[in-house]
């Protein structure tokens, strides 16, 4: 079982890299330039998802993405339940994953007055999840600590999923302003944060699919 749940960590860190790689090569091409929003923040995920040469693909790539996703959390919870450990995963991860779905269905979806606002309070509340769900695996690791650093690549794996969580952390305080309608926030900025979030808590199942594996 943990082997299984290893590489499904695996497929939850490429496939949406490899999603939106695709699109923002597509958007690039579209636009004749060349786009690194991790550092310039000149495009946001939203934008390049909802052009009409992304949109389809994006969409029904995120839709698989997000019960690849739920199914995830459920296996890691039931596994987690099997050697005695009481968790919220499932929960969160549907939380999660209606929340994405949410997203999904109002990117570019101009029917209702307020989509914009429903989506933009649907992507706050995946990545709000996402941190929930890393922080809550991240306390069975602690719990486990003596069999996890049973070996160097198990140590290291834990201290990298600790990292990536501060880093999550500081994400979050540094981009909190942008939820405040009333504030000011730098757009170049604001994109810069999100796409570099979203990396970021996707690399947290690579250390964690390292120690799964040898657990």
């Amino acid at each position: 079982m943990n082997k299984f749940i290893s590489l499904n960590s695996v497929i939850l860190f490429l496939f949406p890299c490899i999603i939106l790689f695709i699109c923002l090569n597509n958007h690039s091409e579209f636009k004749k330039e060349f786009f690194f929003p991790f550092f310039d923040g000149t495009v946001s995920v939203s934008l390049i998802g909802r052009q009409d040469y992304n949109i389809v693909f994006f969409k029904t790539s995120f839709l698989i993405y997000s019960f690849l996703s739920l199914f995830f959390y459920y296996s890691l919870s039931n596994f987690l339940k099997r050697i005695r450990y009481k968790n919220n995963l499932l929960v969160i991860g549907l939380l999660m994953n209606i929340a994405l779905v949410c997203y999904l269905y109002f990117l570019g979806n101009n029917v209702f007055n307020f989509s914009d606002l429903l989506r933009r309070l649907s992507i706050i509340m995946y990545l709000l999840t996402v941190l929930i769900a890393h922080l809550s695996t991240f306390l069975f690791l602690k719990s486990n600590i003596n069999k996890i650093q049973k070996s160097t690549v198990m140590n290291i794996s834990f201290n990298i999923c600790l990292l990536i969580l501060i880093i999550m952390f500081i994400f979050i305080i540094v981009g909190s302003p942008w939820v405040n309608p009333l504030f000011d926030y730098p757009y170049n900025l604001k994109n810069i944060i999100e796409w570099n979030y979203f990396f970021v808590s996707l690399l947290f199942y690579v250390p964690f699919s390292i120690i799964m594996f040898n657990y």
